[in-house]
C-alpha cells in the first residue's frame, strides 16, 4: 500500500514538472513570437548604405538586424554608390532609409551641383544627424606625396562618379588650384581605390568616411602609408561656399605609421528618408535606433559620435515629422 502511494506521489511530481516546463516553453515561444511580430511585422525596411569597405555598410547591416529583431520588419541593407545614389533612390521611394553626407544632401534638396540637371529632390527628409565623415587622402609613403600640390600628375582614385566622396574630392582639389585636367582621375569605389594602390595602378585614394577606415587599416598593415592633409585654410575657404564643410582632424596613430594629427575636411552624415513614409513608422525607426546605440557602436566605433542631443542639429533639409515627434518627446528638440 505504501509502495503504491509513493508511486502515485512520484507520478504527480513528474506531471507537475512537465506542466511547468511546458508552460515555460510556451511563455518563451510567446515572447519570441511577439518580438517576431513586432509593430512593423512584415513591413519592408530597405537601408541604402555604400561600398562594402565603408562604414555605411557596417552600420547599415547592424541597423537592419536591430529593426528585424526589435520591430519584426523585413529588413535588408543594400550596397550602393553611397550618398548621391542613396538620396536619388529615396526621392524615388526605392527604399525606406539611407545614409548620406550633409553636403550632398544639401545639393540634392536644393537642386545644385551634380543635381542641377535633374532638379531639386524636394521630397527627401532627415531622420537624424549621425556622425562626421573625414576626408582621408591616402598614399604609399614611398611615393613621397605629402601635400595637395604633390597630387598634380598623379593617378587618383576620387570615388565613384557623382558620389559624395567624388564631389568632395573635386571641390578640395579645385580649392587647392588643381583641376581634373591636371591629374588622372579614376572614378573608383573605396575598395577599388585601395586595391589600386596595392597593385600599383593608383597613387592616391580619396576616402570620405569615419575613422578608422577598414580599407586604409588593411593597407597600412602591409605598407607604410601617408595621409595627405587638407590645410585648415582650404577648409575655411570651402566652408564659405559649402556650409556643411567643417575643419576636422584625424588623430595621430589612427593608422599604423602615421604619428601626427592630420588636418582635413569633415562633414556630417545623416540618416534620411522620403516625406511619404508614414509618421508612426519613422517614429519607431528613430526610437529604435537611439535605444540600441550600443549595438551600432559594436559595429563601428564611429557610432560613438551619434548623440541624441545633437541628432536634430545642423540639418540641411526638413526633419521628418515622425523623427521630430521622437526628438521632442526626448527633449532633444524644442
Amino acid at each position: 500500500m505504501k509502495l503504491r502511494k509513493g508511486f502515485i506521489l512520484f507520478l504527480m511530481f513528474v506531471l507537475m514538472s512537465l506542466s511547468a516546463c511546458s508552460n515555460s516553453a510556451s511563455s518563451e515561444d510567446e515572447k519570441r513570437e511577439g518580438k517576431a511580430a513586432g509593430p512593423l511585422a512584415g513591413e519592408p525596411v530597405t537601408i541604402l548604405t555604400g561600398g562594402t569597405s565603408g562604414i555605411y555598410f557596417q552600420l547599415g547591416n547592424a541597423l537592419a538586424k536591430i529593426y528585424g529583431e526589435e520591430l519584426g520588419a523585413q529588413t535588408s541593407a543594400q550596397t550602393t554608390g553611397a550618398s548621391a545614389e542613396n538620396t536619388a533612390k529615396l526621392s524615388r521611394k526605392k527604399a525606406e532609409l539611407g545614409f548620406a553626407m550633409a553636403d550632398t544632401v544639401t545639393d540634392a534638396y536644393m537642386g545644385k551641383g551634380n543635381f542641377a540637371k535633374a532638379g531639386a529632390l524636394s521630397n527627401v527628409r532627415a531622420v537624424a544627424s549621425l556622425y562626421p565623415n573625414y576626408m582621408q587622402i591616402v598614399a604609399p609613403k614611398k611615393l613621397g606625396i605629402k601635400t595637395l600640390k604633390d597630387l598634380k600628375g598623379k593617378d587618383l582614385a576620387v570615388g565613384a562618379l557623382g558620389s559624395g566622396t567624388e564631389i568632395m574630392a573635386k571641390r578640395i582639389l579645385e580649392e587647392a588650384g588643381i583641376t581634373y585636367d591636371e591629374v588622372n582621375a579614376d572614378f573608383l569605389s573605396f575598395s577599388e581605390g585601395i586595391e589600386g594602390i596595392k597593385n600599383g595602378t593608383t597613387d592616391v585614394a580619396f576616402l570620405s568616411s569615419g575613422y578608422p577606415n577598414s580599407g586604409i587599416m588593411e593597407l597600412a598593415a602591409t605598407d607604410e602609408v601617408e595621409i595627405i592633409p587638407v590645410p585648415k585654410s582650404i577648409t575655411e575657404s570651402l566652408q564659405k561656399k559649402y556650409p556643411a564643410f567643417e575643419v576636422g582632424s584625424i588623430p595621430a596613430n589612427t593608422y599604423k605609421g602615421v604619428k601626427k594629427d592630420r588636418e582635413t575636411v569633415k562633414v556630417n552624415n545623416l540618416l534620411i528618408t522620403h516625406k511619404d513614409l508614414p509618421d508612426e513608422e519613422v517614429y519607431l525607426l528613430t526610437k529604435t535606433l537611439f535605444e540600441n546605440l550600443d549595438q551600432l557602436q559594436n559595429a563601428h566605433s564611429s557610432a560613438k559620435n551619434i548623440k541624441l542631443e545633437k541628432a536634430a542639429d545642423k540639418l540641411p533639409l526638413p526633419l521628418h515629422p515622425g523623427a521630430e515627434k521622437y526628438f521632442k518627446e526626448q527633449g532633444a528638440l524644442q
